[in-house]
């Protein structure tokens, strides 16, 4: 077991479990036990576009595989965030060329909602219908959805058991890993970690007209042996708008982050934007601040 990845776990979930006793004591339960263990895939799995017309569609061999598994109970479309998937599928794909299946597994209650909600939310990729429940009755999958996603390895056996959509660190640890694996394929050395450059971090915005909007661009270049990824952001208010690329940034090359702020309340403001990535002293912190008159 991955020590970082017990406690990273454990603030994770502890709030979800706070109804047991020991929530800590149920979260490494459930580590120990799927760490390194093999998911079987049964025959018969049937795959189809939107819940719908079948397709001919085999999981093909990868280096990683990303499982994720949708039971019946609850709300689907809360649990499910598409939009989101769809979000975090194209940016494993710009860094793996589309080489890391997402294999979504449904047993519904309601095949009508299933299709519905990947027809509303467009997610283009062959599904499996599992009216049977085949997959969970030959892995007995844990009955909590934040313990029903799971990154593989080749062999099919769990690297990390966690919801990326769900959560920013489990979705860290999901994209490191998989962009290290990819770099490596290229017979490049890498770590999870690289340094970068960042150009200013504050801003003074100075005064500006309420219902008016002002962008400012931080740049970043990658100066250590690695790809950088920007995993995701986080603003410390609604108002503001943020721009990045979705994709690896090779050693030596520089991104771009575009900042908007949209001017709503008269007043002063200070407010801040938090990029994530697999740089040390993750986050970097960007500082915004004015007047609105």
């Amino acid at each position: 077991m991955r020590l970082s990845y017990f406690v990273l776990l454990t603030g994770v979930c502890g709030l979800m479990l706070s109804c047991k006793n020991n929530p800590q004591k149920e979260i490494a339960k459930v580590v120990t036990e799927w760490q390194n263990r093999e998911i079987i895939f049964p025959k018969g799995l049937v795959f189809t576009l939107h819940g719908r017309d079948t397709t001919d569609y085999t999981i093909p061999p990868a280096s990683h595989k990303i499982l994720v598994y949708v039971d019946s109970i609850g709300c689907t479309s809360c649990k499910l965030q598409l939009h989101k998937w769809k979000e975090f599928i194209e940016e494993i794909d710009s860094m793996t060329h589309g080489t890391v299946p997402v294999i979504f597994v449904f047993h519904p209650k309601d095949l009508r909602e299933i299709s519905y909600l990947l027809k509303r939310d467009s997610l283009d990729i062959p599904v499996c219908i599992d009216m049977e429940d085949k997959l969970n009755a030959v892995n007995r999958f844990p009955t909590h959805q934040q313990f029903q996603t799971f990154l593989l390895d080749d062999e099919n056996k769990v690297v990390f058991i966690g919801n990326p959509v769900h959560n920013l660190r489990v979705k860290e640890m999901y994209l490191s890993e998989i962009s290290q694996n990819a770099y490596q394929s290229r017979g490049t050395p890498s770590s999870r970690n690289t340094q970068i450059e960042v150009g200013n971090t504050e801003f003074d915005l100075g005064t500006i007209p309420k219902g008016e909007a002002k962008t400012v661009s931080i740049s970043i270049k990658n100066v250590g042996g690695s790809p950088f990824m920007i995993f995701d952001t986080r603003a410390s208010c609604g108002c503001t708008h943020i721009e990045y690329e979705k994709k690896p940034v090779h050693p030596d090359s520089t991104t771009i982050v575009s900042i908007t702020y949209n001017a709503d309340d008269r007043g002063y403001f200070n407010k801040t934007v938090s990029v994530y990535g697999n740089m040390d002293n993750s986050p970097l912190i960007i500082r915004l601040k004015g007047n609105i008159e």
